[in-house]
Parts: C-alpha cells; structure tokens; sequence
C-alpha cells in the first residue's frame, strides 16, 4: 500500500492520516525469510501519519502472526510480533540533510510511503534470531534425538571420562 504523505507536508497542516493495512497474501510476499518462520498466517500494520514541530511524523504498529520450529526441541510453535514505534519520514532526497538518522525512515519515492518497505525495514531490526516453544522447552536429547518435553530417555545422564578408565578396572578387583 502506498500512502502520499504530500498533504501534511504543507506548512499549517492540521489533518492526519490514519492507516490499517493487512498484507495481502503474506506467505507468498517474503515475509517468511524476513521472519524466519515456516508459515505467515498475518502481517498487518496500522497508525497515524501527522505533523510535528515541522517534521513528518509516524506512530505505528506492527503486528505479525506465523508458524516457526523451535530452536531447542524442532517443533512447530505458533508466534506473534509486535512492534511499536515513533519517528520522523523524510524523502530520499533529504538523506543527505538528515545525515542518514535512524530517527527518520526515508522514501523511496518524493511524497509517497509504501508501507511494504516500511513494514520489512522495521520488522526486519525487531526478528529475534531464534524462537523458543516455551522458556521451559528441554530440548532434544544429544545422543537418541527424543524429545525430553514428553519425557526422559534411556540415555546415561553422565558420561565416563575415558582418563579414568583404568580406576573403573581398578575397583572391579
């Protein structure tokens, strides 16, 4: 979706623009690889587009839904993003101005905001790199590969130091 921000540009503005916008079709857009997620069920952002002290100011929120493993045990587990922010839009021209500030998200195109580029530039900084089933998730065992969330395995929990053997023959005596 593309937003032109031309109207608020203007020196006395009063209005704003609010904005809702659901990605059509998120599974097929990329956001998968942004998110590393299996499966994007929604990637939705909403907020208000306004005027402050002179500037082009932004308030958002994103928000996205998806299927990823979990990083300890392999499993599916479902999770959402959410991402609230502030700053100030520039266009592309004025980068050199603004000196390349975080604080400003700059435009592609003079005057209009494609919320697409905005939605995976600020996304993209927020993705934890792994994702967890829960907190308490135990993991796989490291030597049969069971999943120790449905219980223990057969496994011997401690390992012999192989220098040791020789006391083991020892007190076998």
């Amino acid at each position: 979706m593309r937003i032109n921000i031309e109207s608020i540009r203007k020196k006395d503005a009063v209005n704003s623009i609010n904005f809702d916008y659901s990605v059509e079709e998120p599974r097929k857009s990329g956001y998968a690889g942004l998110l590393g997620a299996k499966k994007v069920d929604e990637v939705r952002i909403c907020g208000e587009i306004s005027q402050k002290n002179g500037l082009i100011a932004i308030d958002y929120k994103i928000e996205a839904l998806f299927t990823a493993y979990c990083a300890r045990c392999g499993n599916e587990t479902f999770k959402s993003i959410e991402l609230d922010g502030e700053g100030y839009i520039a266009d592309k021209s004025e980068e050199e101005e603004k000196g390349g500030s975080s604080d400003f998200y700059f435009t592609e195109t003079d005057g209009i905001l494609d919320l697409d580029g905005f939605i995976v530039e600020f996304l993209g900084v927020s993705v934890p790199p792994r994702y967890l089933c829960s907190e308490e998730c135990k993991g796989l065992c490291q030597k049969c590969g069971k999943d120790l969330n449905e219980g223990e395995c057969s496994c011997l929990k401690k390992e012999k130091n192989p220098a040791f053997e020789i006391l083991d023959k020892f007190f076998d005596k």
